[in-house]
């Protein structure tokens, strides 16, 4: 996903890197932070005091606690926001209040890359672990982009090639173990999790040029509509 993410900001991102602003909402442990700082100077913001006090470990960055629908920066203080997993929790009161937030304070033509898990049916009991409020579908969350002042520049489903596998792991995990509770995110053997990963890597090339179909994740690229001179 650091790949995907890095493909989608090197294609989209303006050249001129002098003072950009990055803000990293809902950046929980801080695991993209230091990924982001090759882009800018990057702040991080999250709800969690636990979550900042581990991220305060990964990266040397400016951590503040804050409610993603109530950000405390001042407006168009940002040339770059991103989010990830972040809006589709059940803590975000309202997933297009917090849109509306980033854009308030991304500079017009600022750019905001944003993830989500990917439609309903796919939910599981992972998504009850980790309090999945709900999955989103490409177009819907075109639109949410769009209410919230952005024009989506780029949405696509990732995970694709992998779905099959993930539809046929969940099926035989409720055949196998009904009723059982608890995240999906399980240690596997390092030859499995070493295939998985040039599978996903190989989508991170793919999106330079396409979007992909289907899959269990969304990611957007949307860039916030400019102010017209005559208002």
């Amino acid at each position: 996903m650091r790949r995907v993410s890095n493909t989608l900001l090197d294609k989209y991102l303006s050249s001129k890197r002098a003072n950009r602003r990055i803000l990293d909402a809902g950046c929980g442990t801080g695991g993209m932070l230091e990924t982001l700082r090759r882009y800018g100077q990057v702040f991080g913001a999250d709800a969690s005091q636990i979550a900042l006090r581990l991220a305060s470990t990964r990266a040397a960055a400016p951590l503040i606690q804050a409610d993603v629908c109530r950000l405390p920066f001042s407006s168009e203080s940002f040339d770059l926001v991103t989010s990830f997993d972040v809006i589709y929790h059940s803590r975000v009161s309202h997933d297009e209040e917090a849109l509306r937030e980033m854009a308030r304070v991304l500079r017009p033509d600022g750019l905001l890359l944003l993830r989500v898990p990917a439609w309903t049916p796919f939910r599981s009991r992972h998504d009850v672990a980790v309090h999945t409020r709900r999955r989103y579908g490409r177009r819907e969350l075109e639109e949410k982009l769009q209410r919230a002042g952005f024009a989506a520049e780029y949405v696509s489903y990732l995970n694709c090639l992998l779905l099959p596998l993930a539809i046929l792991r969940r099926g035989v995990d409720r055949w196998l173990r009904p009723g059982h509770q608890g995240s999906e995110v399980e240690p596997v053997a390092r030859w499995l999790n070493q295939a998985l990963l040039r599978v996903l890597l190989l989508e991170a090339r793919w999106i330079r040029s396409v979007t992909l179909p289907f899959g269990l994740s969304v990611v957007a690229v949307g860039r916030k509509h400019q102010i017209s001179s005559n208002g």
